[in-house]
């Protein structure tokens, strides 16, 4: 099942191209990061990054840039979710 901390952690590093700095930013060590995308990459079986020996940046695969694409549409969702639970509880506290 898709994991949303891995697929915010896929966001991060697609937008910094590194996951050293995407650990830094999520306020984690790398070895996190790397299992999580490790963990996301065999759920999807498909390699989201290209990985340089020789550079520590990283790019996104097509299926990476596709899997993108997916992510942002779900945590719009989740975002949508959320609005909703709350707006709910709010009904339920006015109504008492």
């Amino acid at each position: 099942m898709l994991d949303l901390l891995q697929l915010q952690t896929f966001r991060v590093v697609a937008a910094t191209n590194s996951f050293t700095r995407a650990a830094a930013e999520l306020g984690c060590c790398q070895s996190t990061v790397t299992v999580h995308i490790k963990d996301l990459e065999r759920e999807l079986g498909v390699q989201l990054f290209d990985r340089s020996r020789f550079s520590k940046k990283v790019s996104l695969t097509e299926a990476g840039r596709r899997t993108l694409e997916y992510a942002g549409r779900l945590f719009a969702l989740a975002d949508e979710a959320r609005a909703v639970a709350a707006e709910a509880d709010a009904a339920v506290l006015q109504s008492t």
